[in-house]
C-alpha cells in the first residue's frame, strides 16, 4: 500500500470545511497560498504600493516557510525533529538577513548591510547541519559509493562556479571589499550545501511527497543562489525581478514539505544501498568529469592557445574512455550479480527488487502481482542416490522448463537451493493458478537425464499468491506462497496450492490425510472469498505411488 495515500479520516486528508465540504490538505492549502501571496507581491508595483510594501510582503513569505514548519513539527512529530529545526532556524536568519537588508541603511562603500550579509551566511550553517542529520538518520551506516558520487559532480560545478563567479570577482577591483568577500562566499557555501544536497539525493531512503518537496526548496534556492552571483558580478541585484520566483518559490515548497503528513518518516533509517550504478547515473558522473576539459575548451576560445585545445581533447578522450570501460565492468558485475550461475535464471536479489518495483506499480495503477514458489519435491534423494552432479543436472533442466512455460514479462528466479520463484504481473487468481499448473506439468513432463542412461523422475510442488488478493505488502505475498507450498508438499506433493489456506469450520473436523488430490490446482481466495478449485491432468508423470513414494529410477528411453 502506497504510504503516502491518506484516508480521508487522516489530517493530511483534509478538514471539515463549510456544510461538510473538506478543505484540501494543509500542505495545499501551503502552495496555494504561498502562489497567491508571490503573485500579490509581484502585482504591488502595479498597484501604486511603495518598494518597502513589497520588501514586507517578501519577508512575509520567507519568514512564514519558517513558522509553517515549526507548526508541522508540533503537529506531525517528526523523528528527525531536531533536523526540521535546523532547517526553521536556517529559514530565519534569512528572513533577518532579508529585513536587514530592506530596512536598514548601507554601510558606507557596500550596496549592502554588514549585519544583512551577516544573517545571510548564518543561514548556511544551521542548512548544512539539518542536510548532514537527515543524511546520518535515514543512512547512518554510511553510504561511501553517494557520498563519492556527490562530491564527483560538487567538484565538476566547483569548476565552472571558479570560472563563473569566483576567479571573475577575485580579478575585479570594482566591488567593494565587503561586497567582494560576500560574493566570494556566497558560491562557496552554496557548494558546500550542493554536495550535501546531491548526498542526500543519490542516498537510500523513502522518496516521500515531503522528500520531493525538500529538493525542489534545495534546487531552486541554489539556481536563484547562481542567478543572484551573475547579477552581483555584472550589476547590481535589483529586488522584484524574476530572480525573486525562485527564492520565493524555494520557501513555499519548504513550508508545504514542513506541512506534509510524511514529514515525519523522513529521518527513517533505510539500509545503505549496493554499491550499483545505473546508467543515468554514470551518465551524470561523465558529464561531470567533462567539466575540467570544457573549461579548458573556454580558455582556448578566449587566448587561443593550441596547447589548451590539445589539452582538452586529450583529457576528454581519457575521461569518457575510462567511464566506458566502468560501465561495461559494472554491467558485468551485475550481470553475475543478477544471474545464477548454474540455472542462469535470476538471482533472488534481483526477483526481491523487481518485486519491490511491481508492488510499486501497483499501487500507483491497481495492478496485481502474483508470486509462485516451486520446489522440487524428493531433491535429497537424487542427490543421495546419484550424487551432487546429477542433483545439478536437474536444477538445471527444472530451470529451463519453467523458463519456457512463463509468460513474456513474468521473471523466474532461484529462490534457493532446489526452490524457484515466478514473478508474475497482471494476473489473476485464476491465471496464475493456470500458470502454475504448467509449470507443475512440464517439470513431471519427462525424465531428466542423469548420466549416459539414466533418467531421474522429476516432480514439483507448487504455491502461490497474488497482490492484492491474498498480501498487501512483500513479505506477505512470500508468507502466504511460501505457506501454499508447503501445504501441498505435506499433501502429498506434485500439487498446486494458490493463495491462503482455507480454515475449516470450527465445529468440523478435518479428515486425517485430506489434500487435493495429486495433480490438482487448488486457488482460493482473499479475505472473504470463498476457495475456488479448478482440477488438472492425472498426475501423468508424478513419480509418485499410491502411498506417495517415489517411483525408483529408470533408463532412459
Amino acid at each position: 500500500m502506497n504510504r503516502s495515500l491518506t484516508t480521508a479520516s487522516s489530517p493530511a486528508a483534509g478538514r471539515p470545511g463549510v456544510r461538510g465540504r473538506r478543505l484540501p490538505p494543509a500542505w495545499v492549502c501551503c502552495l496555494l497560498t504561498g502562489a497567491a501571496l508571490i503573485a500579490l507581491y509581484y502585482a504591488l508595483p502595479f498597484l501604486g504600493a511603495s518598494d518597502d510594501v513589497q520588501s514586507g510582503l517578501y519577508c512575509v513569505i520567507s519568514g512564514g516557510s519558517a513558522a509553517v514548519i515549526a507548526a508541522g513539527i508540533r503537529w506531525r512529530r517528526p523523528r528527525a525533529r531536531m533536523a526540521w529545526w535546523l532547517l526553521a532556524a536556517s529559514q530565519v536568519m534569512y528572513t533577518l538577513g532579508d529585513l536587514a537588508y530592506s530596512f536598514m541603511p548601507s554601510d558606507s562603500g557596500s550596496s549592502y548591510p554588514l549585519l544583512a550579509n551577516i544573517f545571510y551566511l548564518l543561514q548556511y550553517p544551521f542548512l548544512g547541519l539539518a542536510l548532514i542529520l537527515l543524511i546520518r538518520r535515514r543512512t547512518p551506516g554510511g553510504d561511501v559509493p553517494a557520498m563519492i558520487d556527490a562530491f564527483v559532480i560538487s567538484i565538476g560545478a566547483a569548476l565552472l562556479y571558479w570560472m563563473f563567479l569566483i576567479g571573475p570577482v577575485m580579478v575585479t577591483s570594482s566591488l567593494p571589499p565587503a561586497d567582494q568577500f560576500a560574493t566570494l562566499a556566497f558560491p562557496v557555501v552554496d557548494l558546500l550545501v550542493l554536495a550535501l544536497s546531491l548526498r542526500l539525493v543519490f542516498g537510500g531512503g523513502e522518496r516521500s511527497r515531503s522528500y520531493h518537496l525538500l529538493i525542489g526548496f534545495l534546487s531552486l534556492v541554489l539556481v536563484a543562489d547562481i542567478g543572484y552571483g551573475m547579477q552581483a558580478l555584472f550589476g547590481e541585484y535589483i529586488p522584484g525581478t524574476a530572480l525573486d520566483l525562485g527564492w520565493l518559490s524555494g520557501y513555499v515548497l519548504l513550508g508545504a514539505a514542513g506541512l506534509h503528513p510524511s514529514m515525519a518518516r523522513m529521518g527513517e533509517q533505510v539500509p545503505a544501498r549496493p554499491a550499483d550504478a545505473s546508467r543515468h547515473r554514470l551518465v551524470l558522473l561523465a558529464t561531470a568529469t567533462l567539466m575540467a576539459p570544457m573549461v579548458l575548451l573556454v580558455r582556448y576560445l578566449q587566448d587561443g592557445d593550441m596547447e589548451l585545445l590539445v589539452l582538452a581533447a586529450a583529457s576528454a578522450s581519457l575521461f569518457l574512455l575510462v567511464m566506458a570501460r566502468m560501465s561495461g565492468l559494472v554491467a558485468a558485475q551485475r550481470r553475475l550479480a543478477m544471474t545464477d550461475a548454474l540455472t542462469g535464471l535470476s538471482t533472488r536479489r534481483l526477483l526481491e527488487e523487481s518485486m519491490h518495483g511491481e508492488i510499486s506499480r501497483s499501487d500507483r495503477h491497481g495492478t496485481t502481482l502474483g508470486l509462485l514458489l516451486i520446489d522440487v519435491d524428493h531433491f535429497k534423494r537424487v542427490n543421495d542416490t546419484f550424487g551432487h552432479p546429477a542433483g545439478d543436472a536437474v536444477l538445471a533442466e527444472t530451470a529451463r522448463r519453467i523458463r519456457a512455460v512463463c509468460r513474456d514479462g513474468d521473471l523466474a528466479a532461484r529462490f534457493g537451493g532446489e526452490e524457484f520463484a515466478v514473478l508474475a504481473p497482471h494476473t489473476t487468481a485464476g491465471g496464475l493458478a493456470l500458470l502454475a499448473e504448467r509449470i507443475r506439468a512440464v517439470v513431471a513432463a519427462a525424465p531428466v537425464a542423469a548420466g549416459e542412461s539414466t533418467g531421474v523422475p522429476v516432480t514439483a510442488s507448487v504455491g502461490g499468491a497474488i497482490m492484492p488478493l491474498h498480501a498487501r505488502t512483500a513479505d506477505d505475498l512470500i508468507r502466504i506462497a511460501d505457506e501454499a507450498l508447503y501445504a501441498a508438499k505435506n499433501a502429498g506433493r506434485n500439487r498446486v496450492l494458490i493463495g491462503p489456506l482455507p480454515q475449516p469450520p470450527a465445529e468440523t473436523e478435518p479428515e486425517a490425510g485430506a489434500g487435493p488430490a495429486a495433480g490438482s490446482v487448488q486457488a482460493t481466495g482473499g479475505p472473504g472469498h470463498g476457495p475456488v478449485r479448478a482440477t488438472g491432468g492425472p498426475g501423468r508423470g508424478s513419480g509418485h505411488g499410491p502411498a506417495g513414494e517415489p517411483e525408483r529410477f529408470r533408463p532412459v528411453a
